[in-house]
């Protein structure tokens, strides 16, 4: 009976000998499949049994390099926002814009004005010379340039305008320097813009220039003309600058009527340094002609024909003795336009031949 137990003994300690190593091997092919349940005792002591631990690698096996050989893709490039075809408006920039007039109220332009009336010489001449003439469907009866000014139906003149001829030709403006229509106008429901005409400083041309280019939209080629204005008034000045002057003048308007100190003219004789005669009148004035033989002028300016030199009352005087009676080639000096330049320039190359060429 004791042999008997000793040999059932060592039976078991072999079997489970048996199924250690059988364990063991099983772990080194890589087991069952992770998740399957046991269905054998040797299973079950193999899961009881602990992980083997890794073994250092030898000096003699490779290790993998952490460098791949394949190269890294790059990132998409970025698709471009598509431009957009749409051109920018020029006039958006420029509108709504804003003018005060005469009276100190603001007229509003939201777009520029394809049809004007304009009773006024100065502001027919500015639209002509910005290259906006084309938007001029109606004027007074008084304008004479420029000569592509003579098809423009006239309306009659700026103190009598025709109410119902104007309404006909569906302005979109209707700009006066004199402001008696200006109720009538508005009453039958017209845009209008009420700015008394220049009556100093000359300069303020320039600005003139510039306001109807913002207006219609025009503002680089107002700007060019303006720009232009202003460097031959400098350049008048600048001449004018070292040389004394003094001579005395009288400009004739008509019927001796005769600008004083404080209007265009007034500045323009004192650009060229010369001595005004009418030095006490204020705005124009007609001056009897004992004061004109009285104050003697050494030049006359006959803005509308010589009446002077063949009048005997004033043959005496020194201009008419020396010849010196000018009537100007034009009537820029009366229109506060562009071409109120060219009527400076005039007069001073008559007055000082060498100095202006």
């Amino acid at each position: 009976m004791g042999l008997v137990m000793r040999a059932m003994h060592g039976f078991r300690v072999m079997t489970a000998s048996i199924l250690v190593v059988v364990a063991w091997a099983s772990l080194a092919c890589g087991g069952p499949t992770a998740g399957a349940r046991p269905t054998s005792t040797a299973t079950a002591v193999r899961a009881a049994a602990p992980a083997p631990t890794a073994q250092p690698a030898s000096a003699a096996t490779p290790v993998a390099s952490t460098a791949t050989a394949t190269a890294t893709p790059e990132p998409p490039t970025a698709t471009p926002k598509p431009t957009s075809t749409a051109t920018p408006d020029p006039l958006a920039a420029l509108f709504p814009f804003t003018v005060t007039d005469s009276n100190g109220n603001g007229v509003t332009f939201e777009e520029p004005p394809e049809r004007i009336v304009a009773f006024d010489s100065a502001v027919v001449e500015t639209l002509f010379a910005i290259g906006e003439g084309h938007r001029v469907v109606g004027t007074h009866d008084f304008v004479s340039h420029p000569p592509e000014a003579a098809d423009i139906p006239r309306l009659g003149g700026a103190f009598n305008i025709n109410l119902e001829a104007t309404v006909v030709l569906d302005p979109d403006l209707v700009f006066i320097f004199f402001d008696g229509s200006l109720v009538d106008l508005e009453r039958v429901d017209l845009k209008v813009l009420y700015q008394k005409s220049l009556s100093a400083d000359f300069r303020g041309v320039a600005d003139n220039i510039r306001m109807w280019g913002r207006i219609t939209g025009s503002p680089e080629a107002a700007e060019k003309v303006a720009v232009q204005f202003e460097a031959r008034v400098d350049r008048i000045e600048e001449v004018m600058a070292t040389h004394v002057g003094g001579l005395t003048v009288f400009q004739d308007e008509g019927q001796l009527w005769t600008p004083g100190p404080d209007t265009l003219m007034g500045e323009v004789f004192e650009l060229l340094k010369l001595q005004n005669i009418a030095y006490d009148v204020s705005g124009y004035a007609q001056l009897s002609p004992e004061v004109i033989v009285e104050r003697d002028p050494a030049v006359v300016i006959a803005s509308y024909g010589d009446t002077i030199s063949d009048n005997p009352g004033f043959e005496n005087v020194t201009a008419v003795k020396s010849k010196r009676v000018l009537v100007p080639q034009s009537d820029a000096l009366s229109i506060a336009g562009p071409r109120f330049i060219d009527g400076i320039e005039e007069l001073a190359k008559w007055l000082y031949p060498d100095l202006f060429d």
